[in-house]
Order: C-alpha cells, then sequence, then structure tokens
C-alpha cells in the first residue's frame, strides 16, 4: 500500500482551509495550521502557528522541513487590517514558510499559493512589487511602507500582487521539481467576507456577485486546490488560475469590446 501524501494546509481553521482539509483528509495526512487551536481528527494534525510572528514560522519550518510533501499557503488576513500587518502574513509568512520548505519538498511535490482577483487592482509597479518581496523581516516590511505608503486595503491588493509574482518566479527556477501554482478567486463566501466589504466597499463586492449571478463558495476554490496539488495536475506548472465564476472573462471581454456571449449560429 503506497504510502499517504503529507500535505500542509495554513489558514485551516475555516473558510477554504477547512474546506480543502475535508477535501483531502480522506486520501491525505494533512498538517492543518492555524493561530486558531484546531483539535485532532483522523487523517488531520494540527498545528498553532500565530503567521504574524516570524519566529513561530521558523518554528513551524524546522519542525516539518522533510516531513511535508505538498504545501497549500490559504491562510491571509483583509485589508481591515494594518498595512504591517497584511504585508507580514500575505507575504513575507508564505516566502519564510514555503521558501523554508521548499528546498526539502520531494521532486513530485507540489505547493498551491491562494491569492486573489483583487491583485489586479494594485497599481503598484512590478519594480516596487521586487522590492516587497526582497523584504526578510518586518524591519524590512516598515522600511518599504515608508518608501510606498499603503492604507489595509491598498496592501491587501499589493499582497496579493506580490504572492502571485513570487509564485510564478519560483515556479519558473523549479521547472525539473517541485510544481508552483497559485490561484486567485473573487468574493467568497467566507467569515471574513464582511471585512472585504468594509475594506473594498459593499458596491463592489456586490456588483461581482451580480455581474456572475453569486458569490464562490468555499468547496469550490478548495476543490480547485486540491487538484492543482494532486500528482495528476503534474503537466500545470506557475499558473494563476482565476476563480471567479467568470468575472475576470467577462471584464477581458469587455476591455476587448469584445461580445459577452457567443453569437447565436445562422443555419
Amino acid at each position: 500500500m503506497a504510502e499517504r501524501r503529507r500535505v500542509l494546509v495554513t489558514g485551516a481553521a475555516s473558510g477554504i482551509g477547512a474546506a480543502l482539509v475535508t477535501q483531502l483528509r480522506d486520501d491525505c495526512e494533512v498538517l492543518a495550521l492555524d493561530r486558531t487551536p484546531l483539535d485532532p481528527a483522523p487523517g488531520v494534525e494540527p498545528l498553532h502557528c500565530d503567521l504574524a510572528e516570524p519566529a513561530q514560522v521558523a518554528a513551524v519550518v524546522g519542525e516539518l522541513r522533510g516531513r511535508v510533501d505538498a504545501v497549500a499557503h490559504v491562510a491571509g488576513v483583509p485589508g481591515t487590517a494594518p498595512a504591517p500587518t497584511v504585508l507580514a502574513v500575505n507575504v513575507l509568512a508564505p516566502l519564510q514558510l514555503i521558501g523554508g520548505l521548499l528546498p526539502e519538498l520531494p521532486s513530485d511535490g507540489s505547493v498551491v499559493t491562494v491569492a486573489s482577483i483583487a491583485a489586479h487592482r494594485s497599481a503598484a509597479p512590478v519594480e516596487v512589487v521586487d522590492e516587497l518581496l526582497a523584504c526578510t523581516d518586518p524591519a524590512g516590511i516598515a522600511a518599504w511602507l515608508g518608501r510606498h505608503p499603503h492604507t489595509g486595503p491598498e496592501a491587501y491588493d499589493v499582497s496579493k500582487k506580490a504572492l502571485v509574482r513570487w509564485t510564478l518566479l519560483t515556479a519558473v527556477r523549479h521547472l525539473a521539481g517541485v510544481r508552483l501554482n497559485s490561484v486567485s478567486p473573487g468574493p467568497v463566501e467566507t467569515p471574513i467576507l464582511a471585512d472585504f466589504r468594509a475594506s473594498m466597499g459593499e458596491a463592489d463586492i456586490e456588483r461581482a456577485a451580480g455581474a456572475v449571478g453569486r458569490h464562490g463558495h468555499p468547496e469550490e476554490v478548495a476543490a480547485a486546490v486540491a487538484f492543482l496539488l494532486d500528482p495528476r495536475a503534474s503537466w500545470i506548472r506557475g499558473l494563476d488560475l482565476p476563480l471567479d465564476g467568470g468575472l475576470t472573462a467577462l471584464r477581458a471581454a469587455a476591455a476587448a469590446n469584445a461580445p459577452a456571449t457567443a453569437p447565436e449560429e445562422t443555419p
């Protein structure tokens, strides 16, 4: 009998992370990481870590190095949090965590980061994003914010832009080994959707639902992440997958002044 793969899921206590744990635990050993204490369950090993604390992230890396086959980095904080916290959790933590585990992931391993279609809202040029990705500690984040002031909502947008870029660049460096991909959900019915309404505006959030008919469900995003983690997705590398019910396609069609629906065929 083949050994069960060990998958680390961050943000495992609620929303997309919790849905992913449920989908994976029958076939994988799940290491479920969150700052909220989790109870042990069959196939699930809870790990406590506050991703805003680099020392705690370093401890987790030391504990898990060499024990993990795949990583799903789902955890994140919305733009209602202060900008330094947003960037610490959404950028510094995944780079420290994944970067620390990556060298000892198996060659057929997989990493999926959860970004957001909000990445496209950020006006930060690529060189500014790369400055952010070069930060290695909270002092570096503070210095970056001193040079490039961002509100909490702006920090959220640029954090997801940075995460997509980091995932792409890292995927290119590992074409012969570990696969890295990102997913970018639109609004999803999770406990922090209210925070997004507050930080991004009620009208914008509801406009997205109006355009495609509804908000996403955590299980829908989790299913896409689970597929990208699976060895059966072995030919998918360096992809950022929008998970938004077609919102990105609608916007692209509008920008190209193209019809949003296919023309009727004539007999």
